[in-house]
């Protein structure tokens, strides 16, 4: 028989370091992960919006202490990207026809306003956090409608700081979602049409006055709901601050 080899004393301490880095290479290598450089006039909203990853993971996964101070060049790791690396800068979406109210057009779905009145706070960075709808300030009791036919798939308990909620799913991949009421008038299962009421504006959860807070989410993704709904009173709203 041969001889077996014994690795010498140095050897055997160099093969746990060996074996450790082999392991960090491998985790580095996750799949789906990748890295984002930050270009000028990005934000950390169009970069989440474009790799399909969440602004709050983002936040979290880079230790992001101010999501106003991205610098350019500064590396982001994005964790479960939807999509590869963008070949140019990321740009706000145009006014008019956008690609996602025309995803929604071709789906047959067309969001109406669920409250009438001006927009107190806009979505997108508000200092320190990410406004992931926007608030429309109502007069409490204020009947809140449904802004798509769909199925509801939440009324019943509080989350959070939104309150009480109405969460409709809608065809394809869409959602919208209603906080604050003070009153939900439909439950969970109910299928509801475009305009009919489903609650009742109030202050319930985090708010400091009376306001209907609504967001649009396609693929559970934040949207700008004013990118899809009807321009004739959303650009009276563009005044607002």
């Amino acid at each position: 028989m041969g001889r077996v080899a014994v690795p010498s004393p140095r050897l055997r301490r160099l093969l746990p370091l060996a074996a450790a880095a082999l392991l960090a290479t491998a985790c580095a290598s996750v799949p789906g992960e990748l890295i984002h450089v930050v270009r000028p006039g990005e934000n950390l909203y169009r970069i989440s919006l474009h790799y399909g990853v969440p602004v709050e993971r983002l936040i979290r996964e880079n230790q992001i202490q101010d999501v106003s101070a991205l610098a350019v060049g500064q590396s982001l790791r994005i964790p479960g990207a939807r999509r590869g690396p963008a070949d140019a800068q990321l740009v706000p979406p145009e006014r008019g026809p956008t690609t996602a109210s025309l995803d929604a057009s071709a789906l047959g779905l067309d969001f109406a306003w669920p409250v009438h009145g001006a927009v107190s706070s806009r979505f997108g960075s508000r200092g320190w956090s990410h406004h992931e709808g926007i608030d429309i300030p109502a007069h409490e009791g204020t009947t809140v409608l449904a802004a798509e036919s769909g199925r509801v798939v939440h009324s019943e308990g509080r989350i959070g700081d939104y309150g009480n909620v109405v969460i409709v799913k809608h065809a394809g991949r869409y959602a919208t979602i209603y906080a604050h009421n003070c009153r939900n008038l439909v439950h969970s299962g109910d299928f509801v049409e475009k305009g009919q009421a489903i609650a009742q504006v109030g202050e319930t959860g985090n708010a400091s006055g009376p306001h209907l807070h609504f967001e649009i989410r396609r693929d559970r993704l934040p949207q700008d709901p004013l990118l899809y709904l009807p321009h004739s009173e959303s650009e009276s709203l563009a005044r607002q601050p």
